[in-house]
């Protein structure tokens, strides 16, 4: 019998599988995709001849287990432009100034009735509107101000060559260990103190059992939630009421290549970022380096939902073409790439990350976190308790947390 099972090969499992293997536990992490990485999802265009990011794509705050790796950043401090009454206008400094009023947000209301009585310009609303809902993915009717009142907007980084760098340390370590297996999906885990049983399939839809001492479960809060989820015997009744405090928001990607980065305008060269609320996809951004003809567009919370009932591709291109002020068809004639996803439907994500519900408790991110009878562990960036929920290096955080919890048990 193994000493301990990790549920996920995403950053948080990734991150405690190595821990526990460097204090020479017996452990194996299992991953029901065909690759490692979870919502860091890093491909190569070989056309580009670049790495694009199909999931986590920028550093946002303090970097604390990123640091480990060493990566090379690139700042995306340039200009922010946004399609404000029919014209794309210079608002960096808006921008900015709407970020450091929503860090000293307070109180215990909704995003909503903050961004009424907030002391915002018109411009500033608008924009602190479309950031709410598409930076964290929640509706702004939902989320409690205090749950988005954090700068991790004012500095924006872009990890160079791919940020799946972050995690390929870990994840070759538990490779050459034998202590990693893809393509197993669990379906049901039978546990009592000091002991579990995990039911799973393969990829040809063979059963398997395995059995640990310890389960350490980085699965996202959606996945756990879910009543068609991983099911555990007996049921988690110390997380069910936590978990019907949080929710994951919705995230729609698309990455468009073009014959030529037409955007590249005197006067735009200097611009990184380009905003258009109220469009399908409301936020995007260039390439790198800015000669790159890659531009990504992202649509969050309600701009997410609202695209699954129509073209998601005719959506994009209408956004790209309504900021730049060109005709639907000139952009699609420049068109040479597409990838678009939908992270909601992936069904071991359902949705990019978690953000708390207006008037959860306050003791909700412990309860998320605590393990259940010194025998099930959890992580995962919905359970950070530093402040860093939603953001690869809290879930690098996470992992390292938990791995130290199981092991003052064994």
């Amino acid at each position: 019998m193994i000493e301990a099972l990790v549920l996920g090969a995403g950053a948080a499992g990734l991150r405690a599988g190595a821990e526990l293997l460097r204090k020479r536990v017996r452990v194996l992490v299992v991953e029901a995709r065909d690759r490692v990485g979870g919502r860091v999802h890093s491909v190569e265009d070989r056309e580009l001849g670049r790495v694009v990011e199909l999931g986590a794509e920028f550093v946002h705050g303090p970097r604390v287990e990123l640091k480990r790796a060493k990566l090379k950043l690139e700042e995306m401090d340039g200009r922010q432009m946004a399609l404000l009454d029919g014209r794309l206008r210079d608002v960096t400094r808006q921008f900015h100034s709407v970020i450091r009023k929503l860090a000293g947000a307070r109180g215990a209301g909704t995003a909503q009735s903050w961004l009424a009585t907030a002391n915002l310009d018109d411009v500033e609303r608008e924009l602190a509107r479309s950031y709410i809902e598409g930076f964290f993915a929640a509706p702004a009717a939902f989320v409690g101000i205090e749950g988005v009142a954090n700068d991790q907007g004012m500095r924006t980084r872009r990890v160079v060559g791919g940020y799946d760098r972050a995690l390929r340390g870990h994840a070759d370590a538990l490779r050459a260990a034998g202590a990693l297996r893809l393509c197993l999906t669990v379906e049901r885990v039978r546990w009592r103190k000091g002991h579990v049983a995990v039911q799973a399939r393969t990829v040809s839809g063979a059963a398997e059992e395995i059995e640990a001492r310890r389960l350490l479960v980085t699965l996202p809060v959606s996945v756990l939630a879910a009543s068609d989820g991983v099911g555990f015997d007996p049921p988690l009744r110390g997380k069910r009421e936590a978990l019907s405090w949080v929710r994951t928001g919705g995230v729609v990607k698309a990455l468009l290549r073009f014959r030529e980065p037409f955007w590249l305008t005197r006067a735009l060269r200097k611009a990184d970022f380009f905003h258009a609320p109220g469009a399908p996809l409301p936020t995007w951004w260039r390439g790198s380096p800015r000669e790159v003809p890659l531009l990504t567009g992202w649509a969050g919370g309600p701009a997410a939902e609202r695209l699954k009932e129509g073209d998601r591709l005719a959506g994009a291109l209408d956004s790209v073409a309504r900021i730049f002020g060109r005709t639907r068809h000139e952009i699609e004639s420049l068109v040479e790439g597409v990838r678009m996803v939908d992270w909601s439907e992936d069904p071991f994500a359902r949705g990019a990350y978690a953000y708390e519900l207006a008037g959860s408790p306050l003791d909700l991110l412990p309860r998320l976190a605590a393990p259940e009878e010194e025998t099930l562990f959890f992580a995962g960036e919905a359970t950070s308790l530093t402040g860093r929920g939603g953001t690869v290096d809290g879930a690098l955080e996470t992992g390292l947390r938990a791995a130290k919890q199981l092991l003052q048990t064994l």
